[in-house]
């Protein structure tokens, strides 16, 4: 969830404590102005919608990054030891520039990232296809055979299918966060009403007390910092 929605929402959950708060029920539960009330419900079923589609939007993404980045370590291990024991090969052959292609540490196949390891990994394919065909014998001492060919392609393969889910999580989490926009704008609306409305309190000690506590909770701060995002609205 974007920063602006998760800084909303938390103050949409601050003013729904407020509310439950049962020193602060008796004050507006039912009292004038009762659309108050009738607002509140409203505003929590909102809140409500809105705590769903938040949490599927997460979900949208989560479960394809995991599943990318499982794929990713998969195949950056099995690249990695075929990949050293083909550059002892090729470094043993004079076969320097063969070896330096495809010659990683761990860490850096690691670093490489999407299409950058793909392609990496494809290039060890490729190599480890061409030499099993022209001289399998001759890798038998290095630990390199077909099976290992069979290894590394099918993580491959594995990986090429998911290396496109975190796009299709983040379009599927912009349509979500399309979804929201005009939810957390209706909800706006709502609060601004009620807003309007909590003055009215004002006439009673304990309903002054009620509508400074409710302007405080309208703040919309940023989560990572003290400072509010959206000041409440000034009293008249």
């Amino acid at each position: 969830m974007i920063d602006e929605f998760a800084n909303r929402q938390a103050m949409h959950l601050t003013v729904v404590n407020l509310l439950d708060d049962p020193e602060q029920t008796p004050v507006w539960l039912n009292q004038t102005p009762t659309m108050f009330t009738t607002k509140s419900l409203l505003f929590r079923q909102k809140v409500s919608g809105l705590t769903v589609t938040i949490a599927e939007q997460e979900v949208a993404l989560a479960g394809r990054t995991e599943q990318k980045e499982r794929e990713e370590t998969e195949l950056e291990t099995v690249a990695h030891e075929v990949g050293q024991s083909l550059a002892a090969f090729f470094i043993d052959e004079g076969r320097e520039a063969d070896a330096a292609e495809i010659d990683l540490s761990l860490n850096g196949w690691r670093r490489l990232r999407d299409t950058a390891l793909l392609a990496k990994a494809t290039l060890l394919e490729t190599r480890l296809t061409a030499e099993l065909l022209s001289s399998p014998g001759t890798l038998l001492p290095y630990g390199l055979e077909n099976a290992d060919l069979t290894h590394l392609s099918g993580e491959l393969s594995d990986y090429r299918a998911v290396i496109a889910s975190p796009s299709g999580g983040i379009a599927t989490r912009k349509a979500l966060t399309a979804a929201l926009r005009p939810s957390f704008r209706e909800v706006s609306v709502i609060l601004k009403s009620m807003d309007r409305l909590a003055l009215r309190f004002r006439s009673t000690p304990a309903g002054k007390a009620f509508a400074d506590n409710w302007k405080t909770a309208r703040v919309v701060r940023d989560l990572g910092s003290n400072n509010p995002d959206e000041p409440a609205p000034p009293t008249p």
